[in-house]
């Protein structure tokens, strides 16, 4: 098992490190209406965004699991639902239930986002610049616990 977990770790911090270029990119940028004018600027938010969702994804459908099964908090990844997992985490000051639900609207907004609504997108991006802190945190709670 720790072998897996090894894996994740190194997975993860790649997606964190190639996520952080475009993030500290989008912050030293306005994200106005004639961002999405310019192709290296979309092309940096598309970047980011799909590090982002990488990085959540790898979270909740693996690392969470992995993680309490390491510290012996469940016995089997496959029989725990997806609320129990959080509910444990939060227990261990790794994360907050409402934190989680939070990152998971932020996902829910950039897929269902149409790109003809600039200023959806402007408030997607700002929320998932946010989301990317949030991520970061858990991820160093996670690293600091196991």
């Amino acid at each position: 098992m720790q072998e897996e977990l090894e894996e994740l770790f190194i997975l993860l911090d790649r997606l964190f490190k190639s996520c952080k270029i475009d993030y500290t990119e989008l912050l030293n940028r306005d994200i106005d209406e004639k961002f999405f004018d310019q192709y290296d600027s979309v092309r940096i938010v598309n970047s980011f965004l799909f590090n982002y969702s990488k990085i959540q994804d790898k979270m909740g459908q693996k690392l969470f699991k992995k993680v309490l099964l390491e510290l012996k908090e469940i016995d089997n990844v496959d029989s725990i639902p997806l609320r129990d997992v959080l509910t444990k985490l939060e227990k261990l000051n790794i994360l907050d239930e409402y934190m989680w639900d939070e990152l998971r609207e932020i996902r829910n907004k950039l897929a269902h986002e149409y790109p003809f609504h600039t200023q959806e997108m402007i408030n997607n991006i700002k929320s998932a610049l946010k989301g990317y802190e949030m991520l970061k945190q858990i991820y160093k709670n996670i690293k600091a616990i196991v």
